[in-house]
Formats: structure tokens, C-alpha cells, sequence
């Protein structure tokens, strides 16, 4: 059985807990735990501690991509018994901005907010992934999503430096987590910035001949253009997926909209919420 727990996400119903701008998962399937993103503060490690949960017993850590609100957490992790692995794309350590209306400061810094020395002994755990693996009995990552529609185009205000030059951001460095169970795949995106529907369609050529169950997590959805949503809203009508679980990015207008759209199939979660899949 796949048992997901939603360490923190934008927004908190339960008391006790409490919330941010990001998103972080706490992920069991037999004998594997894994953290998937870890908010941008110590959020995520409050709400586990209040759910009960270890994270110093996570066998992995992954981190999606390199936005502050996904890899901020790593610095508060519990480093007493030493690091687990560290999954990321070589590409995450880029400094990755957001544009700004001001010329005096046409950048806001929202890439990793600390250097990979500074973390003693996460240099050696860290394990730079460019391509699909294992990182589990039942687990895997995808990397490198290929970009197979013309609408999912990337965020103009998202951008990467290179070689000095600041560059359009086309999040090639985003890493998706699939899990694979009883009733299908689950697949645990961060933002899915390479668009909902490119990841999925490469899970699908990965995954032959295994439905997608699921699909859990941010989806950048908040200033998607009306076409944009439409055909995603059309492609998640026609794959029958059985559970939606919009978070994060996803944008409240949108979740309201999937709900509306695709109906009891889309579920509203918040942190510290429980999933479990067959």
C-alpha cells in the first residue's frame, strides 16, 4: 500500500499544523519512506513532528526542482544520523530568477537559498539524476520531461541564468516521482512546470500498458491562459484518471474549476491530509 502524507502545502485546515507557500510530501510504499520537496522553511519538519512522523527515517529525499519553496527545508533537515540520498538534477544548482516590474532590480533570486557547502556532508549524498530510476521497490524518477504539446509553454517570467545570460527557464531539471501500485501509477508532481500534460504523456511512454491512477500535486496552473487550461481540463477528461489532487501552484480558481469540470474524480486536500492508494 502507498501511504502519502501532505507535510505542508499553501494551505492548513487541521490544528496544530501550519502552513506555506510550498509544498513537501512525506511517502511510504512497503518498506521505502521518501521525502518528496521540503517546503521553504522548517514547516514540514513542525508538522511531521505533530503527525508523528520521522523524517530523519526518510531513506531518500527528492527534490523536484530548485525553486526556494521546494528545497528551502533542506537546510533545517535532522542531520543527526547523517544524510539519506539527495536526488536532483546537476541543472537545479543554476541560479533561477523571476522577473520583476522594477528596472531597477529586474530580478527577484527565487533558486536554492544555500550553497550545497554549507550543509556539512550533503556533497557527498547528493545523487544528480538526468535521466529514469529506480529510487525504491516500487518507486522511480522521471527527469529531462520531453516537451510533446504546443500549449504547455514555459512561464516568460521564469527564467535561468547561463554563461551569465539570463535565459528563458524550460525546467528540463524538473524531476516527477512515479509509484507504482495495485490500482495504477501515482504521479507526484512539484509543480509540474513542464506542463501537466507533458508529464504525464512521458510517464506513459515510460510505464507501457500501466494505467495512471493518480495524479497528486502541484500543476502550475494559476496564470495558465484560458486555452491552456481547456486542453488540460480535455486531456485529464479523456484519461480517466481515477484521483486528482491539485496543491500548491495549481491556483484555487483552477482546483474550483477541475472540480466543477472532472467532478468527484478531482479531491480537495490540504496539509496535513492522508492519501492512500492499493
Amino acid at each position: 500500500m502507498l501511504r502519502i502524507r501532505i507535510l505542508t502545502e499553501n494551505l492548513v485546515r487541521r490544528r496544530g499544523l501550519l502552513a506555506e507557500h510550498g509544498l513537501s510530501f512525506w511517502i511510504q510504499s512497503g518498506e521505502d519512506k521518501v521525502l518528496f520537496d521540503v517546503g521553504q522553511t522548517d514547516v514540514y519538519l513542525h508538522n511531521a513532528g505533530h503527525l508523528g512522523i520521522d523524517v530523519s527515517q526518510a531513506h531518500a529525499v527528492i527534490l523536484s526542482h530548485s525553486h526556494y519553496d521546494h528545497v528551502g527545508g533542506l537546510a533545517h533537515f535532522p542531520k543527526a544520523s547523517g544524510w539519506p540520498r539527495v536526488f536532483v538534477h546537476p541543472d537545479a544548482f543554476a541560479p533561477k530568477f523571476s522577473k520583476t516590474d522594477d528596472p531597477r532590480s529586474p530580478y527577484k533570486s527565487i533558486g536554492i537559498p544555500w550553497r550545497k557547502e554549507e550543509l556539512a556532508g550533503l556533497e557527498k549524498r547528493l545523487v544528480y539524476n538526468t535521466s529514469a530510476i529506480q529510487v525504491g521497490e516500487r518507486m522511480h524518477i522521471l527527469t529531462e520531461i520531453p516537451k510533446s504539446t504546443d500549449y504547455e509553454t514555459p512561464a516568460v517570467e521564469l527564467v535561468a541564468e547561463k554563461n551569465g545570460q539570463m535565459i528563458l527557464d524550460d525546467f528540463h531539471d524538473e524531476q516527477v516521482l512515479v509509484c507504482q501500485c495495485e490500482q495504477g501509477l501515482v504521479v507526484m508532481l512539484g509543480c509540474g512546470h513542464p506542463g501537466v500534460v507533458n508529464c504525464l504523456l512521458y510517464v506513459r511512454q515510460v510505464f507501457t500498458n500501466q494505467p495512471i491512477y493518480s495524479v497528486i500535486g502541484g500543476m502550475h496552473l494559476e496564470k495558465a491562459d484560458e486555452n491552456r487550461l481547456a486542453q488540460t481540463m480535455d486531456y485529464l477528461q479523456k484519461q480517466q484518471i481515477s484521483r486528482i489532487v491539485p496543491l500548491h501552484c495549481t491556483g484555487q480558481n483552477v482546483i474550483r474549476r477541475m472540480k466543477a469540470t472532472l467532478g468527484d474524480r478531482v479531491l480537495i486536500h490540504s496539509t496535513g491530509d492522508k492519501i492512500t492508494v492499493d
